[in-house]
């Protein structure tokens, strides 16, 4: 079976179902293209814990700590 929109086989038994294949349904806008993948962060947050925090609470400081040059 063909792709209706290119010439291309379908081999995925999905994309037989649907009549075409991935990359026509991303290029078409039928199919969403997949969301990159977020990173780790680069440097380590520490927790923070004061008077004002709630004892079961943790507090994260907005400002990351820069790690410092030797």
């Amino acid at each position: 079976m063909k792709c209706r929109y290119c010439p291309r086989r379908l081999r995925t038994k999905e994309s037989k179902d649907r009549g075409y294949g991935l990359i026509c349904g991303q290029k078409l806008g039928l199919i969403p293209k997949p969301t990159p993948r977020t990173r780790p962060a680069l440097t380590s947050v520490t927790p923070v814990t004061t008077g004002a925090v709630h004892p079961g609470q943790t507090a994260i400081p907005i400002q990351p700590e820069l790690p410092k040059e030797n």
